[in-house]
């Protein structure tokens, strides 16, 4: 069991490390959750990770991390405000442009952060449950087919059902 947990240790050090060096930034604080990760300001929530996910998902938690470096990194919360308006969609959209627009400039500069990225999204293209309708759909539509445009990758599994959301609203 200790060698486990001293695993496990060794790579959210790790892990940290990274993200603070991705995002070009040592006042971030980073902690281990049990939630879905988060950024709020210059703390970070990262999902904390188990053997099993170490062993099954390593790529998707790096992703994860990666993700959120890249938001430290190139995101201008000044210039984002200024876009937000009255509409919750529109900002919840917004916001998913936003997050694949960060990916994608990053993806161009670390190449294992691209490969980590859309191996992950490809994971939860094939995991997540497709309803055809609704404001969760339409902001999954348009995270999944802005990453595409702006990095020029293909996805699998559900997008195709995601393209056609966005060509229907547009």
């Amino acid at each position: 069991m200790l060698e486990n947990d001293k695993i496990i240790e060794e790579f959210k050090k790790s892990l940290s490390v990274t993200v603070k060096s991705i995002g070009k930034s040592d006042s971030i604080e980073i902690n281990f959750v049990k939630e879905s990760s988060s950024i709020n300001g210059n703390k970070i929530n990262l999902t904390e990770p188990n053997l099993n996910l170490l062993a099954n998902n390593l790529n998707y938690i790096r992703a994860d991390a990666d993700s959120i470096a890249l938001e430290i990194r190139f995101h201008n919360n000044e210039v984002h405000d200024k876009f937000l308006s009255q509409n919750q969609l529109s900002n919840k959209i917004f916001e998913s442009i936003e997050r694949s627009r960060v990916e994608a400039k990053g993806s161009k500069i670390f190449k294992g952060i691209e490969s980590n990225i859309f191996k992950k999204h490809q994971t939860d293209l094939n995991d997540i449950s497709f309803q055809k309708n609704g404001e969760n759909e339409l902001t999954k539509a348009f995270r999944y087919v802005s990453y595409c445009e702006l990095t020029e990758k293909k996805l699998d599994g559900k997008f195709n059902s995601y393209k056609k959301i966005i060509k229907q609203k547009l």
